[in-house]
């Protein structure tokens, strides 16, 4: 799991004036609406007595502490201590607070320390914006035992899909992928493929007939989020888009957050048959992946064998490695070995690097990886050199 990313915490029409308990890289979030209307999360660990905010309620935009009535404002700072109240508040009764943005209808949050001018940039999504588009929200929750990374991997292969996905896409006769390039750039990487499905069923064949037809499918990886985007052509004029932000709760659950958007069947009495087939693709993706070992991706590419059709999901391991190499891999080892329920710790805010009084120490981190992925680069252009002779 990583720090410093951008992470979907909920849709914005469910953040209100009550908190929201929020699980995040395995830590703790209280996400609510202040006074002015902004989304603002901020760590859920009361520095008074461990006492969880977001079991409080709100006054004044204010969130208070169930356990003692202590008061944090939106920046997270302490703004009331009933049981002192003539006292000076300490400087260090503060909690982190988190940057909150509002777009295409997510609340994302940075999970980070990085200066506004350092953090990654949002991914694209402005079809959701789109009048043209019918766009649905959801969300789906993995097994447990499902890893965020392998989540993102599965997004991004194609091959599997004939055997995985047979009934909805992809054809078993015809498993091989046509050659193509991965364009990417510091943040993201995208490829555009031809998928040759079997004929369409039920309600979109009887819109669109049963005439098998090759669909270009563009997909796309975007370390905020983090995000895999697919769009999909299915008949002529037709156009899906979807966008699934595969947030790590901890390192072994994993919740996708959702948007479809389809240009054609644009009533809502289309909206539960594509709901239901978004669901049955992530079950049927979810009966593998639970399954699939080890549960995070290898640390060493010649722990798996990687051909080039899976030229995709090694480019996001390039990404992921490079930001692991940057020493933002969150220590989830550590912390369950040294922390877990004797000190809590909290992600470091961006407020941290301009306050330097804290209780809550940073979370740890693992920063050994830079050594261990070394190779990864000559190791992946030898093994692609062996799968096409």
């Amino acid at each position: 799991m990583l720090q410093n990313l951008w992470y979907v915490v909920a849709e914005s029409r469910h953040v209100r004036a009550e908190p929201i308990a929020v699980r995040l890289l395995g830590q703790e979030f209280a996400l609510f609406r202040n006074a002015a209307g902004e989304a603002v999360l901020l760590s859920d660990v009361c520095i008074h007595r461990g006492g969880s905010l977001s079991a409080g309620r709100l006054i004044g935009g204010e969130i208070e502490c169930p356990y003692h009535g202590w008061r944090f404002g939106s920046d997270g700072r302490c703004t009331r201590i009933p049981s002192d109240p003539g006292a000076r508040i300490p400087d260090r009764a503060r909690v982190d607070a988190y940057p909150v943005v509002e777009r295409y209808g997510w609340a994302w949050a940075f999970i980070g320390d990085l200066s506004e001018s350092d953090r990654p940039p949002l991914p694209a999504l402005d079809w959701v914006l789109d009048p043209s588009f019918r766009v649905l929200w959801g969300y789906y929750d993995w097994s447990s035992g499902t890893n965020w990374e392998r989540v993102m991997e599965n997004g991004l292969d194609f091959a599997h899909a004939p055997f995985v996905h047979g009934s909805a896409f992809g054809d078993r006769d015809r498993p091989q992928i046509d050659a193509f390039e991965v364009v990417r750039d510091d943040w993201s990487g995208q490829a555009t493929m031809v998928m040759h499905p079997p004929p369409m069923k039920g309600l979109w064949a009887m819109v669109g007939g049963r005439e098998r037809v090759p669909v270009e499918a563009v997909t796309r990886f975007h370390m905020s989020g983090p995000c895999v985007t697919l769009m999909l052509r299915p008949r002529g004029s037709w156009c899906v888009n979807l966008v699934n932000a595969h947030v790590p709760i901890d390192e072994t659950t994993t919740r996708t957050w959702w948007i479809q958007g389809r240009n054609f069947m644009r009533g809502a009495w289309a909206d539960r048959n594509s709901r239901r087939r978004n669901t049955r693709i992530f079950e049927q993706d979810d009966v593998i992946l639970r399954k699939v070992r080890p549960e995070h991706v290898p640390e060493s590419w010649r722990e798996e064998v990687s051909v080039r059709s899976d030229a995709l999901q090694v480019e996001f391991r390039k990404h992921l490695h490079a930001l692991e190499g940057r020493g933002w891999k969150i220590d989830s080892t550590r912390i369950e070995r040294e922390l877990r329920s004797r000190s809590a710790c909290a992600v470091p805010c961006p407020a941290r690097r301009t306050w330097s009084s804290w209780v809550l120490p940073p979370i740890p981190l693992r920063t050994s990886d830079a050594i261990t992925h070394r190779s990864f680069h000559d190791e992946r252009e030898t093994e692609h050199a062996e799968g096409s002779r």
